[in-house]
């Protein structure tokens, strides 16, 4: 009986309340920022099923180094990448072509360079719950882990240039394996149906582990200085997908429409803005070119201002207090605000740190520069909106 009383209790006791899906996500995909150094090999096995079955496993061999230092090697059937970011300048080579990105490396560089681009990460968010505690073992140590499960109903994947058809995810469902110490996900699983112009094509099966986890530990600064690889040549475009680092056509087009806040909360729109020249630029405080242009940024800010130019320095998927921190030891006289969930930075195509986007009175777009290439670079962009020479030395 007094098992049966026990049991009842027990049952009747609130389950543990485990942390939000949505907030482990972030921190896990904020893991390389809170880290000196990180080293990892990330095993992936991926298999289709349908008219065509594959099975194959790819191995990336991963270096980084704050600020801004990034070393991806990777390779799988018939293809053979290469990522290499100083912090200052990114080279992304496909089998022998090498393409150069005059600026640090976002998420999106190496897509970006190859012609695919990214899928909307941020559908990832629609759906996501923490749905347990689990132990796994990797490399023989057994880590505790929350494990996460993030669904989507439909998403589109991006095509290379060359390739005009229609590709969507439908059912996806992806799930990590976050290390509640790290907060790093160490293994992760993604299963969804593959459809093609709107047809059935194939369901995909995916698994990948990060292995040989080193964190802290010293890499060599030759790991992050561009060699090219024996037989490669640098190319404007990746000719294997129809791609290049060119920068997206915005120019000439209507600006995507904005809200964003600064880090005192005021907010900040284009359609507020209408009838200024807005330059956006959109950097991060670990972008060794991002800190460079500053200065002259705010230098432009002061001889330009009287003429409608307002300049706004859009941090990138940063949080909050390191930002503020940031400014408080290089203030700007432009203001500063977050890029957060408002969407911009999928808007204007960002990929790479810094990339300035200068939007005219009418609110079409005049120019866009990816990269800190000195200050007759951004001179060159103002001159585009008549702005040529500072209205006090008249």
């Amino acid at each position: 009986m007094r098992f049966a009383t026990l049991a009842l209790i027990l049952c009747s006791l609130p389950a543990p309340q485990l942390p939000d899906g949505k907030e482990l996500s972030k921190q896990a995909q904020e893991a390389s920022k809170r880290f000196h150094t990180l080293q990892f090999v990330n095993v992936t096995m991926v298999e289709t099923s349908g008219e065509h079955p594959m099975k194959n496993q790819t191995e990336a061999s991963t270096f980084m180094a704050n600020p801004g230092k990034l070393r991806i090697e990777s390779t799988a059937p018939g293809l053979a990448l290469l990522t290499v970011s100083d912090g200052e300048t990114t080279w992304v080579c496909v089998n022998k072509e090498c393409t150069k990105v005059p600026a640090a490396s976002g998420p999106a560089t190496m897509m970006g360079t190859t012609g695919i681009g990214m899928p909307d990460l941020s559908r990832m968010q629609e759906n996501v719950k923490t749905l347990r505690q689990e132990t796994i073992d990797i490399d023989g140590q057994k880590h505790e882990c929350w494990v996460v499960e993030s669904r989507v109903a439909e998403m589109s994947l991006p095509t290379p240039q060359n390739i005009k058809m229609e590709i969507k995810m439908v059912d996806l469902v992806a799930t990590a394996w976050i290390d509640k110490k790290l907060l790093i996900d160490l293994q992760s699983t993604a299963a969804a149906k593959i459809q093609v112009n709107g047809k059935p094509g194939m369901e995909l099966q995916e698994k990948a582990v990060k292995k040989n986890l080193k964190i802290d530990e010293p890499i060599a600064d030759s790991l992050f200085t561009f060699t090219p690889p024996p037989g490669a040549k640098e190319v404007q475009e990746i000719a294997i997908l129809g791609g290049g680092n060119a920068a997206p056509d915005l120019t000439g087009k209507e600006a995507p429409a904005f809200e964003v806040k600064g880090l005192d909360a005021t907010p900040y729109s284009l359609t507020a803005l209408k009838g200024k020249f807005v330059l956006l630029d959109f950097w991060a405080t670990w972008c060794s070119p991002c800190r460079m242009s500053m200065p002259i940024l705010d230098r432009l800010n002061e001889e330009f201002k009287d003429q409608g130019l307002v300049i706004i320095g859009v941090d990138v998927e940063e949080e909050h207090d390191v930002v503020e921190a940031f400014v408080k030891k290089s203030p700007t006289a432009y203001p500063t605000v977050l890029s957060g969930d408002s969407g911009i930075l999928r808007a204007y195509h960002v990929a790479g740190y810094p990339t300035f986007v200068l939007i005219g009175r009418d609110g079409k777009v005049l120019a866009y520069q990816v990269g800190f290439g000195g200050e007759a670079l951004l001179r060159a962009m103002l001159e585009k909106a008549g702005l040529t020479h500072s209205a006090k030395s008249n």
